[in-house]
C-alpha cells in the first residue's frame, strides 16, 4: 500500500504518545522514523518500528533518559546514553562530533549504554550535509557466526562512511552480506536474495532470506574479511566508550540494548579548498562510471547516489509500506 510522509509520521507519533513518551520527544522520533522510510530504507524505518515499540514496552529503551558527557579529551569525548532513544541520541552525538571538528578539525564521540540507532546512514549523511566527512559504527548483540563457526558470536556491527559533495557519497554497510532488516524486506516481497546471504541448515550457501532469518547463519561480508572487521570494530567501540562489547551485551542483557557506538567528523574545508575538492571528487566519480560495463543495461553504481532518486520517487508517488507491517503499526 501507499502512504504519505504525514500519514506515516502521524502513525508513529500516535503510538509513542499513547505510551507516555513526551510529545516533543515523540514528534522528533517519529520524524526520524518517517524520514528514514521516505529515503527508501524501509528495513530500518517502518519495518523496524514494531520491534522498537516492543523494546520500549519491555523497558529496554528509556524515553526520558538524557545522554551525559562522562569525559572530555579535547577532540575526543566519552558519553553515556543511559539507554535513551537510539536514533535521537545518535543524531545528538554526530552533532557533537561536528562541533568538536569545527574546533579541532576532527571530532570523535564514543558512546556507551546506547540503544539501536535504526538507520546508521542517517548520521553519516547528517555530517556530510554540513560539509564534514562522517564516519560512525555500532556494535550489536551477537547475530552472526564468526568465520568457521555455526554459532552466533559476533555482531553485524554496521559501518558508515559519508563524503560531502554534490551528491553525497556514502557507504552504509553491515558486516554481513545483508542486514536482518534486508532479509525481512526480501522475504516480505517474496524475493530471493541477489547473491548468497547465508547458510542453510545443511551448511550450504543459500539465497533464501527466510532460511537465514530462521537459523541465523548469516554470511559475513567478504567471508573471513567481514568477520574480522566486525571483531575489530567491536573492540574499538568497546575500548573508546568504556562500554559493552558484543560478548557482554549478548551474555548479560535480555535483548539488544546497552551497545557501544562511535561518531567521527572531519572538517574537510580546512584541508582543501572547495573548488579543488569538487574537482578531485568529480575525477574519481568520472573515472569509475566511465568503465566498460559488465552488462550494458546496468549502470555502474556509486554508493549512496541512489538516495536522491528514491526520495524524489517516494515524495511524488507515495511511500510503499508492506500491508502486514502497516497492520502491525495500526494495532499498536
Amino acid at each position: 500500500m501507499k502512504v504519505t510522509f504525514e500519514q506515516l509520521k502521524a502513525a508513529f507519533n500516535r503510538v509513542l504518545v499513547n505510551r507516555g513518551v513526551n510529545p516533543q520527544t515523540a514528534d522528533a522520533c517519529a520524524e526520524m522514523f518517517a524520514r528514514t522510510t521516505e529515503s527508501g530504507v524501509y528495513s530500518h524505518g517502518v519495518n523496524r518500528f514494531p520491534r522498537f515499540i516492543q523494546q520500549l514496552d519491555a523497558g529496554d529503551i528509556i524515553p526520558d533518559a538524557v545522554p551525559e558527557r562522562m569525559l572530555s579529551l579535547g577532540a575526543i569525548e566519552q558519553w553515556d546514553a543511559h539507554r535513551a532513544i537510539g536514533n535521537l541520541t545518535a543524531q545528538k552525538m554526530m552533532d557533537r562530533a561536528t562541533e568538536l571538528a569545527s574546533d579541532h578539525g576532527i571530532g570523535l564521540v564514543a558512546l556507551r549504554n546506547a540503544n539501536h540507532w535504526m538507520r546508521g546512514g542517517s548520521y553519516g549523511w547528517q555530517a556530510a550535509e554540513k560539509g564534514y566527512i562522517g564516519i560512525c559504527w555500532t556494535n550489536s548483540i551477537a547475530v552472526m557466526p564468526p568465520w568457521g563457526a555455526k554459532e552466533c558470536r559476533i555482531g553485524t556491527n554496521p559501518l558508515i562512511v559519508a563524503i560531502p559533495g554534490n551528491p553525497i557519497t556514502m557507504v552504509d554497510m553491515s558486516m554481513s552480506m545483508f542486514s536482518y532488516g534486508m532479509l525481512e524486506v526480501n522475504r516480505l516481497a517474496g524475493r530471493q536474495l541477489p547473491v548468497d546471504g547465508g547458510f542453510d541448515d545443511d551448511g550450504n550457501l543459500t539465497k533464501d532470506p527466510g532460511t537465514v532469518e530462521k537459523n541465523r547463519r548469516i554470511l559475513p561480508m567478504g567471508y573471513w574479511k567481514g568477520s574480522g572487521l566486525s571483531i575489530v570494530l567491536d573492540m574499538i567501540a568497546t575500548l573508546l566508550s568504556n562500554g559493552g562489547s558484543v560478548a557482554q551485551v549478548t551474555e548479560e542483557n535480555s535483548d539488544e540494548y546497552g551497545v557501544s557506538q562511535i561518531f567521527i567528523a572531519i572538517e574537510v574545508d580546512r584541508l582543501i579548498d572547495g573548488k579543488t575538492r569538487d574537482e578531485k571528487l568529480q575525477r574519481i566519480m568520472d573515472y569509475i562510471t566511465t568503465a566498460e560495463r559488465a552488462d550494458p543495461n546496468v549502470a555502474i553504481r556509486l554508493p549512496g547516489h541512489e538516495f536522491a532518486r528514491l526520495l524524489e520517487e517516494n515524495r511524488r508517488n507515495g511511500i510503499t509500506v508492506d500491508d502486514s507491517v502497516w497492520e502491525k503499526i495500526q494495532a499498536l
